[in-house]
Formats: structure tokens, sequence, C-alpha cells
């Protein structure tokens, strides 16, 4: 029997957000999120999935001795440009502009109303990437 849900890594990414419905609303508009289920038990997000970019992420309301987390997200997309200016476009705050790197990729970072960082990217360079 297979160890993890259909379409998920082994290692998954939880954010524990109070206003998870506005953060998903923004997923929606500004990371072109599909959100998947979702599970309230006493008026609380006990759980909730959604995919970015062919990436499973999952989401709760922070409970008990559980508090709200902040992460940093590096993902991989065709056109990290279009991804940048779409999340800017949704209200997240510009960490620095989409550029090519010296290590091969060409990325954009913002971050979102819940103190989250994006970093879209894409590889321009294969070997510069590979540290080869």
């Amino acid at each position: 029997m297979k160890h993890t849900p259909d379409g998920f890594q082994t290692i998954t990414p939880y954010f524990l957000l109070e206003d998870w419905k506005g953060f998903l609303a923004f997923a929606e508009q500004g990371l072109g999120a599909t959100i998947g289920q979702t599970h309230e038990a006493e008026g609380r997000l006990v759980h909730g999935e959604f995919e970015v970019h062919g990436g499973i992420l999952e989401i709760g309301q922070p409970q008990g001795s559980f508090e709200p987390t902040r992460m940093s997200l590096h993902v991989f997309v065709e056109d990290p440009d279009a991804a940048w200016k779409q999340a800017v476009d949704a209200g997240a705050t510009a960490l620095y502009e989409v550029t090519d790197h010296p290590y091969g990729e060409r990325s954009g970072g913002v971050a979102d109303a819940w103190g989250n960082q994006w970093y879209f990217a894409k590889v321009i360079d294969h070997k510069a990437r590979s540290g080869s």
C-alpha cells in the first residue's frame, strides 16, 4: 500500500494561518492555485489542501499550542516573469524583480500579506544550476 496520498511528495509544506479564507483567495488569484478539500470543525479549519504550479500544499488554522507559521517557498515555473507579476497584481509585495542569476536561474521574489515569501524560478542554465 502506498504511504502518501495521490499527487503528494514525501515532504509537504503546511501553512497555519488564522485568515485561511483570505489566504486561499490570494492563492487562487495571485498564485493560480486550485483549492482542494477543506475540513472544518467547530468553526475552524482543521485541514485543507491546495495546488500551486503542480505542487500540493496543506493549510490549517492554529489551535492549542500550534502558532501561525511563515514560510519561504521556491516555486519552479515555466514563466517566472508572469508568475511574479500575477502575485504582485494580486497584492503581494515585490522583494526583488525577476532577474537572471549566475547560479543558472531566472527568478523573482514576492511576499504575501501573511508574511510568506514566494520565489518564482526557472532554470536557464542547467550546468550552472548543478554546480558543474
